[in-house]
């Protein structure tokens, strides 16, 4: 006569399979890491947001680091002529620590374009040129932007 279901033993070599499956994936899925993957590449698309401000707007524009507290970042249009993030000239203002981004901190040890800002002209090339990272951290993980000389940046 045909066995019909599962023996025991093949339940339980089933169930630790699973259960190695998800310790391993669980670290992937932790809020801190989470937090800071989208931190991340939200930050990547604000360089590009910044140079399509400067060719939409016709003047210099650029993302200013703020590396006070747990750090930040503004997109803003130079409307004043000097080149340089002033407050009142901002799109958009993201400081991490707080709201959506409670987990995440800029690493300012790790970070090479802290308190200077990244600006394209109003042709939407770099006003000068850029290399640079900035290094997001959360708990134990890190996740570095990487800013190209002709203002790109990705993540890694």
């Amino acid at each position: 006569m045909p066995r019909q279901g599962l023996t025991l033993l093949e339940l339980l070599v089933v169930l630790g399979l699973l259960g190695v499956l998800l310790g391993l994936s669980l670290p992937l899925l932790s809020p801190n890491r989470l937090a800071l993957e989208g931190a991340a590449r939200s930050l990547a698309a604000q360089v590009t947001r910044a140079r399509l401000e400067a060719i939409r707007q016709n003047a210099f524009a650029g993302l200013h680091v703020f590396t006070e507290g747990a750090g930040g970042y503004a997109v803003f249009v130079d409307r004043n002529g000097d080149r340089r993030y002033t407050p009142g000239e901002e799109v958009q203002v993201v400081r991490f620590g707080e709201g959506g981004w409670a987990r995440v901190r800029l690493d300012p040890n790790r970070s090479t374009l802290g308190n200077m800002p990244i600006l394209f002209d109003p042709r939407g090339v770099p006003a000068k040129p850029i290399t640079g990272t900035i290094t997001l951290a959360s708990g134990t993980s890190t996740r570095k932007v990487v800013i190209s000389q002709q203002g790109r940046a990705r993540v890694e």
